[in-house]
C-alpha cells in the first residue's frame, strides 16, 4: 500500500504546481513536472498525459490519461542498480474541484474542494533479481512526500480524495506474470492536510482526517504453490479503526487424485473457506503498510478441510522446526492480535488407505475456538511468548471435545502442552473410522470418558491418558480383494479379544492411568504427532500396546 502514496503525490504535486507557477504555466507542465519526476526518483521514472484543461475562474482542473512508468530503456532487467519494486501508473481521468487560486498567491497555501482518481491501474513490479537488502527504493516516505508537496509551500488543503474502480497488480519484472491482483477498489481521503503541524501527526492517515477502503476482489497466484488464494469485499474504515473481510478462500487448483498424482509423494492438500472475518481496533497506518496489528478478529464461520492419500510414498523431508507456530514466526508480515475468535467452525481430515484402498474421514462440527496472543512482534513476546488456543466441538457431529493447547513462541525445540476431554460415546460409532483406517471393527463398548495431559516439543512427547470404558469388543478385518467386502478373521479376532482387556476401571479395581512417551515421526505435522501419541494411551490401556498397530 505504500507505494499507492506514489500516485497521491503525482496528483498533488501537479495540482500545486499548476496554481503556485501559472505565471510559468505551459513550461512547467509540460517540462518541469516530468523533468523533477524524474530527477527525484533516481533518473527512473518519468510522467506523461495527454491533456490539462485549467478554468481558473471555477477553480477547475481536468487532467486526461496521466501515465507514470519506468524509464528502464539505458538498463537492463537484470541490472541491479535497479530497486526491488517498480511502479507503472495509469489514470485515464483526474479532475480537481474548487481550487482557490487567491489563497495559493497571497498565502502561499493549495486548498481545493475534491480531487477524484477515475479508473485509475496500479502496476508494481517484483525485481527478483535484487536482494532486499540491497535495494535502493526512490518511492518516498510519507516524511518525504511531505517535504516535496510544501517545496515552497506553507499548506496544501483538500476535503476529499476520492479514487474510483482503481486496479491494483503485483507483477514479476520484466515479464509481467501476476502474482496479486486487487479489483475494483475505491477509496476516499477526508480533510487532508499538509503542513507543519500535521507532518509527524500518527492519528491522521495519508495526511487525512478518515479514509475509507474497500476493494471487491483480490486474488494472488503463486507459479510454486498449487493454490488461488482469494478475499471478497474488504473494507478498511479509518474512524471506527476496522478492518472487514467478508470472505478469504484457499483454494487447490487441482481436485483430489490429480493433486496427490502432480505432487508424487504424500502430502497434504487443503481446502480452507473463512467468512466475516471483522479485526477491530486496527492499526490503520499498520494495515496499509501490509501488516495486521489489532486487539481483536471474529471470525464468523471457518471450514478446513485436508486430504493425504497414503498409495503415495512419504517424502523424506523433515519437518522439524516446522510447526504452525515456529512457521508462523518466519512470515513477512507483521501480525499482532490480541484475541481471535471462531464463532462457528468445521474440522475434516481424509486419509485414503494403502491397505483398503478406502477413505476414513475425521471430522469436527460446531467448533468454537479462541486464541490469544496470536503475535509474531519480537516485542511483544518478550512481554508474552504464549500463544493460547481453547477449544470445543463435536466429534463425528455427537461426542463433545474440548483442548486447550499452548504453543511457546519463544521456544527454541518447539515446546508445546495440549490437554484435552473427550465425552460419552458408544464405540461402535468409531466404525466408520477404524475399519477402512485400522482394519478393526468394534461390535460392542461404551466410552465413559478420554482425558490426556500431554508435553511436547521437535522431537519426543510425554504425558498421562485416562480413558473410562467398558464392554469393549472387537473385531479384525480383512479387505477380500475380489468383493472389496470385509471380513472378519476369526483366530486374530479371538486373540485379540483374549488380549483385550474389556473394562477400566475392572471391576473392584482402580482406575488405570497410563504413561506416553511418543518420538515424533518427522515427516508428519503435529496434529498426526498428538493424535498417535493419544492413541499409544488408548491402546496400552486396553492392553494391545502396539499389537494391533
Amino acid at each position: 500500500m505504500k507505494k499507492l502514496i506514489f500516485l497521491l503525490v503525482l496528483v498533488l504535486l501537479v495540482a500545486a504546481g499548476l496554481i503556485y507557477y501559472k505565471k510559468w504555466r505551459s513550461n512547467f507542465l509540460h517540462k518541469k513536472i516530468p523533468e523533477l519526476v524524474f530527477l527525484k526518483s533516481d533518473s527512473l521514472y518519468r510522467i506523461t498525459y495527454d491533456s490539462i484543461d485549467i478554468d481558473e475562474v471555477e477553480g477547475e482542473i481536468v487532467i486526461r490519461n496521466l501515465q507514470l512508468f519506468p524509464d528502464s530503456t539505458y538498463k537492463k532487467s537484470t541490472d541491479s542498480s535497479l530497486p526491488r519494486n517498480l511502479l507503472r501508473v495509469t489514470v485515464p481521468e483526474i479532475y480537481i474541484s474548487g481550487v482557490q487560486t487567491d489563497a495559493a498567491v497571497l498565502n502561499k497555501e493549495v486548498i481545493a474542494s475534491k480531487i477524484k482518481l477515475t479508473r485509475p491501474v496500479v502496476t508494481m513490479f517484483n525485481n527478483n533479481h535484487v536482494a532486499k537488502d540491497k535495494d535502493k527504493d526512490p518511492t518516498p516516505t510519507t516524511f518525504k512526500i511531505y517535504q516535496i508537496l510544501l517545496r515552497g509551500l506553507e499548506k496544501i488543503k483538500v476535503d476529499t480524495i476520492l479514487i474510483t474502480d482503481a486496479d491494483y497488480h503485483i507483477c514479476k519484472w520484466p515479464n509481467g506474470d501476476t502474482v496479486f491482483r486487487g479489483s475494483k477498489i475505491n477509496a476516499q481521503l477526508q480533510h487532508i492536510n499538509i503542513s507543519d503541524s500535521t507532518s509527524t501527526d500518527t492519528s491522521r492517515v495519508l495526511f487525512a482526517e478518515q479514509a475509507t477502503l474497500d476493494i471487491a476482489n483480490v486474488v494472488i497466484h503463486s507459479k510454486k504453490n498449487p493454490y488461488n488464494y482469494r478475499l471478497k469485499n474488504i473494507q478498511l474504515l479509518s474512524g471506527e479503526r476496522s478492518f472487514e473481510v467478508k470472505s478469504m478462500h484457499i483454494t487447490p487448483l487441482l481436485n483430489e487424485a490429480a493433486f496427490v498424482h502432480n505432487a508424487k509423494w504424500q502430502t497434504d492438500r487443503l481446502d480452507f473457506d473463512f467468512y466475516n472475518l471483522l479485526f477491530k481496533q486496527v492499526n490503520v497506518q499498520e494495515i496499509l503498510n501490509g501488516n495486521l496489528i489489532a486487539n481483536e478478529l471474529t471470525i464468523k464461520n471457518a471450514q478446513f478441510k485436508v486430504f493425504r492419500d497414503k498409495n503415495y510414498p512419504m517424502k523424506k523431508e523433515s519437518l522439524v522446526g516446522r510447526y504452525p507456530q515456529q512457521s508462523f514466526l518466519n512470515i513477512p508480515v507483521n501480525v499482532a492480535i490480541k484475541k481471535v475468535i471462531i464463532q462457528q467452525g468445521y474440522i475434516q481430515y481424509k486419509e485414503k488407505e494403502s491397505l483398503t484402498g478406502n477413505s476414513g474421514v475425521v471430522f469436527f462440527d460446531d467448533v468454537h475456538a479462541t486464541l490469544h496472543n496470536v503475535t509474531n512482534n519480537p516485542a511483544d513476546l518478550r512481554k508474552n511468548g504464549i500463544c493460547t488456543v481453547n477449544f470445543n466441538t463435536k466429534f463425528l457431529h455427537t461426542i463433545p471435545l474440548t483442548a486447550t493447547l499452548q504453543l511457546y513462541l519463544n521456544s527454541k525445540n518447539g515446546r508445546f502442552t495440549v490437554n484435552g476431554n473427550m465425552g460419552a460415546l458408544d464405540a461402535t460409532i468409531l466404525n466408520p473410522l477404524s475399519k477402512p483406517m485400522a482394519l478393526v471393527e468394534v461390535n460392542s463398548g461404551t466410552v465413559t470418558s478420554l482425558d490426556f495431559n500431554l508435553m511436547g516439543n521437535d522431537n519426543r512427547i510425554k504425558g498421562i491418558v485416562r480413558l473410562l470404558y467398558n464392554d469393549l469388543k472387537i473385531k479384525i478385518l480383512k479387505k477380500d480383494e475380489e468383493s472389496a467386502d470385509y471380513k472378519k478373521k476369526k483366530v486374530m479376532s479371538l486373540m485379540a479379544n483374549i488380549m483385550v482387556i474389556n473394562a477400566n476401571p475392572g471391576k473392584n479395581k482402580p482406575v488405570r492411568i497410563v504413561s506416553v512417551s511418543h518420538p515424533r515421526d518427522v515427516y508428519r505435522s503435529i496434529f498426526n504427532f498428538i493424535w498417535k501419541s493419544i492413541f499409544e494411551g488408548v491402546q496400552k490401556t486396553v492392553g494391545i500396546d502396539g499389537k494391533l498397530g
